[in-house]
């Protein structure tokens, strides 16, 4: 996409709608998946105040949702799209989405998703959403986006970017072995190492018209997705990074925490000179069976009038609302409950996926 000048936007430039995945199967969130599925009803039911929401689910499982969203779905503020994933992390196996800055063309990438490297059995669905969406935007609008598909592991919980060519993300995602897509291209991970032909900086200028490419070492511990960006450290429209941070020395992230903020101390001195960074306090632990969450309130979804943040019905959750809201301040900040949610390993961004706007029609 390079010679077409097409970059990652960020996520505070102005979006046509936000894409969700219903959780179809009934082994999902076991002990709480009817909890589960309200919130989301309610989280579509917010989103739809600032923007258009697109939600996949088959037809044959829409009949709740119907009768839930009944006004919504009259007035079209959300729309039903009759396609069934996997699972509803649609940040991670959905399209990444590009934009043309001098006319607004949008174009969708399409790359491998594997479950965050095979973690899971059930993913061929997940894996083709981004073709379909493509096929399904092309069908409704006035202007064909352009798609482009590439033979690469890629979910887009595991980049953030500030919309002008800069790109931070976690080597323990982008270079596990678990990564590597089945077939000739690589067949190990001791080959994906060795193979020069191959490196992400390149990738990434070639794909997205990246600058710069900010690697940091891993993420936090409990994430099934071996160290997604998004539960660490967030660009923002103020100029600032907020990343997730602990003073808790007991706290089995801290370390590396402890880490990730020294390494972004570093590259403020370099491709990060014009940022400020400020942190963003961890949730104390949560544990379900005796296992911690990934819980982080840097995984937050940004709308065009709101930014939602991820709460756990703890006190740090006001602490955290309140620095976001000073870093986006032509916005309103609300917490949203994510105490069940969190249950299966993610929150909000993870459940969601931004299309930027694109044309005029693009919104309608």
């Amino acid at each position: 996409m390079k010679a077409n000048g097409y970059k990652l936007p960020a996520e505070w430039q102005p979006q046509a709608r936000v894409w969700f995945a219903w959780p179809v199967r009934d082994d999902l969130w076991p002990g709480c998946l009817s909890s589960v599925r309200s919130s989301l009803i309610d989280l579509y039911k917010l989103c739809a105040q600032y923007q258009k929401v697109a939600i996949l689910c088959p037809h044959h499982a829409q009949g709740h949702l119907r009768q839930a969203l009944k006004g919504y779905l009259e007035q079209e503020t959300i729309v039903l799209f009759d396609y069934e994933t996997d699972d509803i992390w649609i940040r991670d196996f959905g399209p990444i989405f590009l934009k043309e800055p001098s006319n607004e063309t949008l174009a969708v990438t399409d790359w491998v998703f594997n479950a965050w490297g095979e973690k899971f059995k059930e993913y061929a669905k997940d894996n083709r959403v981004p073709e379909w969406i493509s096929t399904s935007i092309s069908r409704g609008e006035d202007r064909q986006s352009i798609y482009q598909k590439y033979p690469h592991v890629l979910e887009g919980g595991a980049i953030e970017t500030n919309g002008q060519g800069l790109i931070c993300t976690t080597n323990s995602v982008l270079n596990n072995p678990n990564r590597l897509p089945k077939g000739e291209a690589f067949t190990s991970g001791e080959a994906f190492a060795r193979d020069e032909t191959f490196c992400w900086d390149e990738t990434f200028k070639e794909a997205f018209n990246t600058q710069a490419v900010f690697w940091f070492k891993s993420g936090l511990i409990g994430d099934d997705t071996d160290g997604h960006i998004d539960n660490l450290l967030r660009f923002t429209p103020s100029k600032t990074i907020l990343y997730a941070a602990t003073e808790d020395q007991g706290n089995v992230n801290y370390k590396a925490l402890k880490q990730l903020e020294k390494q972004l101390e570093g590259y403020l001195k370099e491709g990060l000179h014009a940022y400020g960074i400020r942190a963003l306090p961890l949730p104390d632990a949560i544990y379900h069976e005796g296992d911690i969450l990934a819980a982080s309130y840097a995984n937050y979804l940004v709308l065009n009038g709101a930014v939602i943040v991820p709460t756990f019905g703890q006190e740090k959750d006001g602490m955290a609302l309140s620095i976001i809201a000073e870093c986006f301040p032509e916005r309103e900040v609300i917490g949203f409950n994510c105490s069940d949610i969190i249950r299966e390993g993610g929150a909000l961004h993870c459940l969601s996926l931004n299309q930027p706007s694109s044309s005029p029609s693009s919104s309608s």
